[in-house]
């Protein structure tokens, strides 16, 4: 059976999802620079934002750390992609060697023929299983960078009670919130796009 649509689908959709990652790198640069002026903002604040500071520290690692995983999500995608390519080169010589075996018939030939096609098509069965394993690697990357945006919405929250105490920095302190909640968001939206991306070329 011809699965060529499945493996071009894996690779398109690795080629998406590395695509949609550069965005979400961007974004998270956001986060990393909203942290640092959440923290600039603290420090003129005194003693009026001490409770802040811890949670500028928490939002400028969680931006740290999503652009690292974005770096090795963009490095699984590369993997998913080299091996649909494989699967598909090892299902096109399959489907080369089936048919000359049907072309030969009884041919003495058509036997060891025969052989060879089964080894390719075992092959071709191996790629396929290596590129659903890659895949779902890929799926767990983009969990884990989903479950930290998901954490921003409660820090962002956080961050609106503990800005009441900043007096006079209250609103700075509030706009910075928002500016990584509406991140977060952005991040959740692409993440769970990439996701059904990938469902969509497994079934």
């Amino acid at each position: 059976m011809n699965t060529y649509p499945q493996e071009q689908a894996f690779f398109v959709s690795s080629a998406v999802v590395a695509g949609r990652l550069l965005t979400v790198m961007q974004i998270a640069k956001e986060i990393s620079l909203a942290a640092k002026n959440a923290k600039a903002i603290a420090e003129r604040a005194g003693e009026k934002a001490n409770s802040f500071k811890p949670i500028t520290d928490f939002i400028d690692e969680m931006g740290r750390e999503t652009i690292q995983l974005v770096e090795e999500i963009n490095e699984q995608a590369l993997s998913v992609s080299r091996s649909a390519v494989d699967e598909l080169r090892c299902t096109e010589a399959s489907d080369r060697f089936a048919k000359a075996a049907e072309l030969l018939g009884e041919h003495q030939r058509a036997a060891s023929l025969h052989d060879q096609v089964e080894h390719i098509r075992q092959d071709a069965l191996s790629q396929q299983k290596e590129v659903r394993k890659q895949a779902q690697i890929l799926l767990d990357f983009l969990e884990r960078i989903w479950s930290c945006m998901r954490a921003s919405g409660v820090i962002s929250t956080r961050s609106r009670v503990e800005a009441v105490s900043a007096d006079e920095y209250q609103d700075s302190l509030n706009v910075v919130a928002e500016t990584i909640e509406k991140a977060s968001e952005r991040i959740k939206d692409i993440i769970r796009e990439c996701e059904n991306n990938i469902h969509l070329s497994m079934k």
